[in-house]
């Protein structure tokens, strides 16, 4: 198989996502509007005027997520078509991504209404009385949430310099916290899985970020699998109160973000491979840990404890994945991902202050499809390799 045959499980949560393709009605639109940059700390949208600020940024710096009012969102759909919907969230794509690779993950669904559940794939669903397919843990009266996906592609003369996505998402279920327990009984249990990796933190509204909590003290408990963690950006303090947590606790194995993420939550003083690259060191000293991985789209490193040659087959095969989803679809596209070029960076593998460093060039793809759900499947893949 191209991944381990393991026991893995993906969280936390499931969600729809909703895309549109910039177009000139919304560069127009964001050309016109008046724009109020959100203020510090703030990571909840609740004017149209900082939702034009933060896509006329991307467009110039590359895409985050945001969370929004459902005033907002609303106003949103009135103005725009977003025509395409697709089940996403980061636990939901990263267990979609090993799925399509041959396994049968355990996915998180805290909240399982019919049309996400019997969309999705054939996947695992924790259920009190045993694990079940999605069409079999239906809960009619769920509510659904969605993420709205600005897609935009470069061009420098409509104003766009960067490619990339900029999410906006209004979801009670993720700003709250509501975790689906019965998913906890297994994924945190190492008699049921091997490996559990999960995003979540930066989701959380602030003043729920105290949830954190009931995540670190399950995995105190004795019985856990390894555990992978990934960074996302939108709530600053919630993922900088989740890295103090986890890392008081010691309760998990490996971290991975990107180079963004990278300046935001450890201080590299830019998005160069060597200030990414030293930053990183610093943080897995300060917080004890044995393994994080840092993704961009030119390149991928971690600084590890692994051996060598398992962090290269992971980062290779991560990085041949996300291109691979990029193309459309994982498993029709492993081959055809091979063959593109990759960036004119060298692998390298070296050796400091008790870690590894190991480095690997990303794969090219002038034509992406997707551009949603990459660096999920990248991390899905690169830690499921490096922990088993």
């Amino acid at each position: 198989m191209f991944v381990p045959d393991v026991n893995v499980a993906t969280g936390f949560y499931t969600n729809w996502d909703s895309f549109v393709k910039v177009d000139e009605k919304i560069l127009g639109w964001v050309k016109n509007q008046p724009k109020t940059p959100p203020k510090p700390g703030v990571v909840l949208l609740e004017s149209m005027e900082e939702v034009a600020y933060t896509l006329d940024e991307a467009f110039r710096k590359g895409g985050r997520e945001f969370l929004i009012s459902k005033k907002v969102y609303d106003r949103l759909n009135s103005i725009f078509s977003f025509s395409e919907r697709r089940i996403g969230g980061n636990g939901f794509n990263m267990g979609k991504a090993l799925h399509e690779l041959g396994l049968t993950p355990l996915v998180s669904f805290p909240c399982r209404p019919l049309k996400i559940m019997i969309n999705s794939p054939r996947v695992k669903v924790a259920c009190k009385d045993g694990l079940k397919l999605p069409n079999q843990a239906i809960r009619i009266e769920d509510p659904e949430y969605d993420h709205l996906i600005f897609e935009f592609k470069e061009n420098p003369k409509k104003g766009v310099y960067i490619s990339g996505r900029h999410i906006l998402s209004w979801d009670l279920m993720s700003f709250y916290g509501k975790f689906d327990e019965e998913f906890f009984d297994y994924a945190f249990n190492k008699k049921y899985t091997d490996i559990l990796i999960f995003a979540y933190a930066h989701l959380l509204l602030p003043v729920y970020k105290e949830k954190t909590k009931e995540i670190a003290d399950r995995l105190e408990e004795g019985r856990r699998p390894k555990v992978h963690f990934e960074f996302g950006q939108g709530s600053m303090e919630s993922l900088k109160y989740a890295i103090k947590i986890f890392s008081d606790k010691q309760c998990t194995d490996s971290w991975g973000l990107n180079e963004k993420e990278c300046v935001q939550y450890f201080g590299a003083e830019s998005e160069n491979l060597e200030d990414l690259k030293n930053s990183t060191l610093e943080a897995a000293k300060k917080y004890g840990l044995d393994r994080i991985c840092v993704h961009t789209s030119k390149f991928v490193f971690s600084i590890s404890k692994i051996e060598p040659k398992k962090e290269i087959e992971a980062l290779v095969k991560g990085c041949i994945v996300a291109t691979s989803a990029s193309m459309g679809g994982i498993s029709e596209n492993l081959v055809k991902a091979q063959k593109l070029s990759t960036y004119n960076i060298q692998s390298k593998i070296e050796r400091f202050e008790g870690y590894n460093f190991c480095l690997v060039p990303a794969y090219k793809n002038p034509n992406p499809k997707i551009l949603t759900g990459l660096g999920d499947s990248f991390a899905a893949i690169q830690a499921l390799i490096a922990l088993a």
